[in-house]
């Protein structure tokens, strides 16, 4: 069975993405019938805005200094009154660079568009390859592969929100890293800050919970995409939708690790 893409009117495109990562059996049923592609490049596109913001709230609060010396691995972390400082290397003084400015700013939003592009490639292909095992029609893989995003949306919204609300009592992040390093590495920055996560009190388990929680729930949505968009049976959907999404989050996870040593 397969159905041609068609004009969907903006207001039943905007409720195909607000809904599609909280109901997402009723609106995949849908879209496989009715299949559009600019629904699914406005979940790519909230996914890029998503990202960065849920980066920003940590990047937001880095401040950068750098000295030559000896590496540290893994990073000394300590806590002092509203600050966290994360030292990657053993210097006899530092310089302070500052906060991340404007090129920072700029390779972030590099790095969430990356995220975005790669999680939808990653989805496309394990939702393909489940539909053409559970023998479904692969003319809507690429697009419910696109809506399957909204669900990546609100995990990143909500990450951004607890990440926002645990650490409003720390109010800057200093990361002590070599010359080039500060300079240059985002991605390294950006993961050393992250690390200041396990200094704050609940805040580790939190995103945990949080990361734990959707990971089950983009299951339950890699199954809904298989078995409404693949007109396949419940219990044929669930394995393949189990299948899509360990290869998507598989892929997606190279993926971003690639992303953060480039940048």
């Amino acid at each position: 069975m397969v159905f041609r893409e068609q004009e969907v009117n903006p207001g039943e495109v905007f409720k195909r993405v607000l809904l599609a990562g909280v109901d997402p059996f009723r609106v995949f049923a849908d879209v496989a019938r009715r299949p559009d592609s600019a629904g699914a490049f406005a979940c790519m596109l909230l996914l890029v805005l998503a990202h960065l913001l849920s980066n920003s709230v940590v990047a937001a609060r880095v401040m950068v200094y750098t000295g030559r010396g000896e590496k540290v691995a893994p990073p000394v972390i300590s806590v002092e009154g509203a600050s966290c400082k994360i030292f990657a290397v053993n210097a006899t003084s530092y310089r302070r660079l500052g906060p991340m400015g404007e090129e920072q700013y700029a390779v972030l939003n590099m790095l969430a568009l990356g995220y975005a592009l790669t999680t939808w490639v990653a989805w496309a292909i394990g939702l393909w390859l489940a539909f053409k095992l559970a023998r479904g029609p692969l003319s809507s893989a690429v697009i419910i592969s696109g809506y399957v995003l909204s669900s990546k949306v609100y995990e990143n919204l909500t990450r951004a929100a607890l990440l926002a609300v645990l650490l409003r009592d720390l109010s800057r992040i200093e990361v002590y890293v070599e010359p080039l390093q500060g300079a240059q590495r985002v991605g390294a920055l950006l993961s050393l800050a992250s690390s200041a996560l396990a200094a704050v009190e609940g805040l580790q388990a939190a995103v945990t919970v949080h990361a734990a929680f959707f990971a089950v729930w983009n299951a339950v949505v890699a199954t809904a995409a298989v078995n409404r968009g693949g007109f396949v049976s419940l219990p044929r959907s669930i394995a393949g939708g189990l299948a899509a999404y360990v290869l998507a989050s598989a892929i997606q996870s190279l993926a971003h690790a690639a992303l953060m040593l480039a940048l």
